[in-house]
């Protein structure tokens, strides 16, 4: 939850070195959600690593799901970000500014906000065939093992064919009664 823009990320510039690399290219959020426990305008943040059902942390294969509750107040925007395990540093995300938990009418949204959540690039790895490349995480030798990118934070942009982000995630936000 945060009020400030771009607390996990900023659009075309170099990751902020805050945990997000981490995230993107081995799965691990816990530095990230290090820096965000110190980051100005950031209301609150947690970690989403244990699905439904199970008794720790894990990935969520197909049909599984995380699930989280957070409090909020007008204002507020929610940020999350969550690898995108058959790649090499891709995340799955809202855009920059997060998302806008009430409309503009006043009332809190409500329902499937997919359309809202991007594939983006973290531009710390060179990419590689979804799926096969070496440097990801499933086949990789160890964490932080591809070869270095040097790029920015961007949506993902490169020859590689990608499924649709509906196709592998999916969020539904519920209000409260």
């Amino acid at each position: 939850m945060h009020t400030a823009d771009g607390p996990l990320f900023t659009d075309g510039a170099a990751d902020n070195g805050d945990g997000l690399e981490g995230l993107a290219e081995d799965g691990d959020p816990s530095s990230l959600d290090a820096a965000l426990s110190d980051q100005s305008g950031v209301a609150g943040n947690g970690v989403f690593n244990t699905p439904v059902g199970t008794d720790g942390p894990g990935p969520a294969g197909p049909g599984a799901t995380y699930e989280f509750s957070i409090s909020a107040r007008p204002g507020d925007w929610l940020s999350f970000a969550t690898m995108f395990v058959q790649s090499n540093d891709l995340f799955y995300a809202p855009d920059e500014t997060g998302i806008a938990l009430w409309d503009n009418n006043g009332d809190v949204i409500d329902g499937d906000i997919t359309d809202l959540i991007l594939l983006w690039d973290a531009g710390t790895e060179v990419n590689q065939a979804p799926g096969i490349g070496p440097d990801q995480a499933p086949r990789q030798a160890g964490a932080n093992t591809g070869a270095d990118e040097a790029g920015v934070v961007q949506m993902v942009n490169d020859d590689f064919d990608y499924p649709a982000t509906n196709s592998v995630i999916r969020v539904t936000i519920t209000a409260p009664i």
